[in-house]
């Protein structure tokens, strides 16, 4: 029998069209990245944003409140837990983002993924595309290949996704352009394609190979 929090972790990685998916026993040998972060850690992204309790996020504003209740419903159906009581914010104010896990008894933590959410020009919340762990995990590589970090530029204008009236089905809008990723998963080596534009440029794109590795011992092509 699949088990159903494997096919959902494997749901929520952005395939290419090419990709083997892994229907059979999936097993992760290393979790994900969790979100932890000490105050002095630079190089992880979610360094940039403020941590806050749930409390504070909801306090003054009830219809992120709303918004967080109505996209969780789908998540907590197919066994993604909060991971905590709180979320991490931009400096703007106009991005929120919740972080969720998946996690099995047999195989403890299968995914992390931070729920997104962006404010429009009319002050209404939406939901955004989710980020999982691999998605994560590509964006850090790239932050710290461009060094944007070290620059009075806006992280979550350039790297995260914003409430714009576009769909890319590989990837996201953000404010300044555009990221898109595609993971190729493999018992031997996962591969996350990331691509980020501003505006219609290219400013950087890398194929790269995740540190975390699956095993499978029944797949279908």
């Amino acid at each position: 029998m699949i088990n159903l929090a494997r096919r959902n972790f494997i749901k929520n990685v952005g395939f290419v069209g090419v990709t083997t998916l892994f229907c059979g026993s999936l097993a992760a040998q290393s979790t994900l990245e969790n979100f932890s972060i000490s105050e002095n850690d630079e190089e992880n992204i979610l360094a940039k944003f403020s941590k806050i309790t749930f409390f504070d996020a909801f306090l003054l504003d009830q219809s992120l409140a709303d918004c967080y209740k109505k996209s969780i419903l789908n998540w907590e159906k197919t066994g993604y837990i909060a991971s905590g009581n709180y979320c991490f914010g931009s400096s703007d104010g106009l991005l929120k983002m919740f972080p969720m896990h998946l996690q099995t008894e047999a195989t403890g933590k299968v995914d992390n993924v931070l729920l997104c959410f962006g404010k429009d020009s009319n002050g209404n919340w939406k939901s955004l595309r989710p980020l999982s762990g691999f998605d994560l995990e590509a964006i850090t590589v790239a932050m710290k290949d461009l060094n944007i970090y070290r620059n009075d530029v806006n992280l979550s204008h350039y790297l995260f996704p914003a409430p714009v009236q576009k769909l890319d089905p590989y990837g996201f809008y953000t404010r300044k352009g555009s990221v898109s990723l595609q993971t190729n998963l493999s018992p031997e080596q996962t591969v996350t394609k990331i691509m980020i534009k501003e505006g219609n440029s290219i400013v950087y794109q890398k194929e790269i190979i995740s540190k975390h590795s699956f095993a499978s011992d029944s797949f279908l092509v």
